[in-house]
């Protein structure tokens, strides 16, 4: 039987993902939930499995391709099509048909052999992977087979010269040409996550604070325990009593209803940049861990967005975001975190550095300082509340004992 398989709704209001690789070639026999493509996902790669037993007729799309939910993704020839097809955990209803006699769907060459990450920017820079000799292991295709052929289509062979046309002239191509590429992934993401920010009236609040003791503290807690222990982490314990304290922070706007929708769970999201673009992993139910499991999920969240392991529901339903700018460069004193929604409020931190701070009137000392900054939707939150909200993160920052009183 004839069954065509289309790409589901893998969730969060997905409409189409791209095409990563395929795991399977056409005249294959595979059997159902063997792997069949990666796709990207908003931030997320997302391996989707074999809905039925069967064998591979046609792959219907091309790696690199945006790939619409509902469209064809592969046809099988199955002794049994399945009634569902697969939908994230579960499965949502089928698009199978029997279709007569139409134009053959295309059919791509043999699986190319290439990183998810090598696919990626071969698509960024427009080279299509099929016309690239790989020289790596097996004929894997690296970046830097990626370049030379970039570099061969920049330096085109001369041509004759042409008569002279009394054509009218066009305006000059500036030196260095133009290159586009679309935007995709965690591109696409950032893109549409700060497009919805865009129409939220934010204010920001940025602080600094004596870090010596904080330094300490988590010195100190990794001599103990043997442990990195992330500042993040630290700064977590000190943001879950304020939070408690004033859950305007911890919240949402339904602006269909105008409603505050407070949260009274503790999902952290923490921005952490990848080869790819910026994504944010949460730790949820953040509240239970202490110091040690913090940095524990902290460093396992990183690592696999880095590895662009994480998935869909690893990135969905913070109720606050921390932003750390200060573990990158360190020239940068000051950063303006932009709230993603439908948060209401993110607190960005930079690097513990020595500074030159006037004390009294009379004298000026050299302190370990830490810049904060608050951002907070002004729609629900002011100034003054901003700064009573910050006092007690201030004060555990400048006194990490003061940890033990939430504990």
């Amino acid at each position: 039987m004839r069954f065509e398989f289309r790409l589901p709704d893998v969730g969060e209001g997905i409409t189409e993902s791209e095409l990563l690789a395929w795991h399977v070639a056409p005249g294959d026999e595979v059997q159902e939930d063997q792997t069949l493509c990666e796709i990207e996902t908003d931030k997320a790669t997302v391996e989707i499995p074999a809905p039925c037993s069967g064998r591979v007729e046609q792959l219907a799309a091309q790696v690199g391709q945006i790939v619409k939910v509902g469209e064809i993704l592969a046809v099988f020839d199955a002794e049994r099509a399945p009634a569902q097809q697969f939908s994230g955990e579960k499965h949502a209803a089928p698009a199978m048909a029997v279709t007569p006699a139409a134009a053959p769907l295309a059919q791509p060459a043999g699986p190319v052999r290439a990183a998810p990450s090598t696919r990626r920017y071969a698509h960024q820079q427009d080279v299509d992977l099929a016309t690239v000799t790989g020289s790596g292991p097996k004929g894997r295709v690296l970046r830097e087979d990626i370049d030379a052929a970039v570099a061969r289509v920049a330096r085109p062979a001369p041509t004759p010269a042409a008569a002279p046309s009394p054509a009218i002239a066009s305006s000059p191509t500036p030196a260095g040409g133009e290159r586009r590429w679309r935007l995709s992934g965690v591109a696409r993401a950032m893109y549409d996550s700060m497009s919805r920010a865009a129409h939220v009236p934010q204010a920001t609040t940025g602080f600094a604070v004596n870090a010596a003791a904080f330094e300490a503290a988590r010195a100190r807690l990794a001599a103990h325990t043997g442990q990195r222990i992330s500042y993040i982490a630290l700064l977590i314990k000190a943001l879950i009593p304020a939070l408690k304290a004033m859950p305007q922070f911890n919240a949402s706007i339904d602006d269909q209803t105008l409603e505050v929708v407070e949260k009274h769970y503790y999902h952290i999201g923490f921005a952490a940049y990848t080869d790819a673009g910026l994504v944010v992993p949460v730790i949820r139910d953040a509240e239970r861990l202490n110091v040690v499991q913090l940095s524990a999920a902290i460093d396992e969240l990183a690592a696999r967005a880095r590895d662009r392991k994480l998935a869909p529901d690893d990135m969905r339903g913070a109720t606050f975001t921390l932003s750390n700018w200060g573990s990158h460069g360190g020239q940068d004193i000051f950063g303006t975190p932009i709230i993603n929604p439908p948060q209401v409020a993110i607190l960005g931190m930079g690097r513990v550095r020595s500074e030159p701070v006037v004390v009294d009137d009379s004298r000026i000392e050299i302190q370990r300082r830490l810049n904060l900054v608050l951002s907070y939707d002004h729609r629900l939150i002011d100034g003054v509340t901003a700064l009573r909200f910050m006092q007690p993160i201030l004060a555990t920052v400048e006194d990490p004992l003061l940890l033990l009183a939430d504990a």
